[in-house]
């Protein structure tokens, strides 16, 4: 087998554990089936990747990082207006039908039930990047550090909408059935929500430095 083929193969045992761990999770995924719809020999998953962990870790990576490549020049923009549109972008992505655009938000939503022993690299290569970067982004619209615990809590808030928005459609539909879910309209909620709180706790902390700097 030539290089070309070999990377066609590691190609589609990509695309294959994405489609199978996000239906599945990585506890009930198997190699087996991965390598089916891969059209690939079972050893292949070993010969490519090493092992089931290796594939699945790489499998968030890939999906992360397509989202990364989508946000690189969202965040050159204004802090309130960058965040807006990655806020977007996270919805659009979470509502593709376009296969690899949000396997790592499905998988994590696995992980949340079942954490498996891939979490913590998960975690430390491929989520804590990110999270530090959207970190960095809100601490310059709050005007707090980025190790600050209030800057923490304000990026775990707006994610956690938007996972919301993703992972418990199934319960909004019946409560609001009328619930229009466009994803463009969706973020703008999101962002608007997000950043009006953000510019308050922004001038609280001005008001609160203010008066530290009038006491005698």
């Amino acid at each position: 087998m030539n290089h070309s083929e070999q990377d066609a193969t590691r190609t589609r045992l990509l695309e294959a554990a994405g489609i199978v761990f996000a239906e599945k999770g990585f506890n009930s995924a198997t190699v087996r089936e991965i390598c089916l719809r891969a059209g690939a020999n079972v050893a292949a998953v070993n010969y490519h990747f090493g092992d089931k962990i290796e594939l699945y870790v790489e499998v968030f990576r890939r999906s992360m990082v397509l989202a990364q490549e989508a946000e690189a020049e969202q965040f050159l923009l204004p802090p309130e207006q960058a965040l807006t549109a990655i806020i977007t972008g996270m919805v659009r992505r979470m509502q593709s039908s376009e296969e690899g655009a949000a396997w790592h938000v499905r998988i994590m939503a696995h992980e949340l039930a079942q954490p498996t022993a891939a979490l913590d690299r998960v975690v430390q290569e491929v989520i804590g990047p990110r999270y530090a970067s959207l970190r960095t982004l809100v601490s310059r619209i709050i005007g707090l550090p980025v190790e600050n615990e209030t800057t923490r809590m304000c990026v775990l808030g707006v994610i956690a909408q938007v996972v919301h928005y993703a992972h418990a459609r199934p319960v909004i539909s019946r409560i609001c059935p009328d619930m229009d879910f466009d994803p463009d309209r969706i973020g703008r909620h999101i962002s608007t929500f997000s950043i009006a709180g953000l510019r308050a706790i922004a001038a609280s902390n001005t008001a609160t430095q203010t008066e530290h700097q009038e006491v005698p």
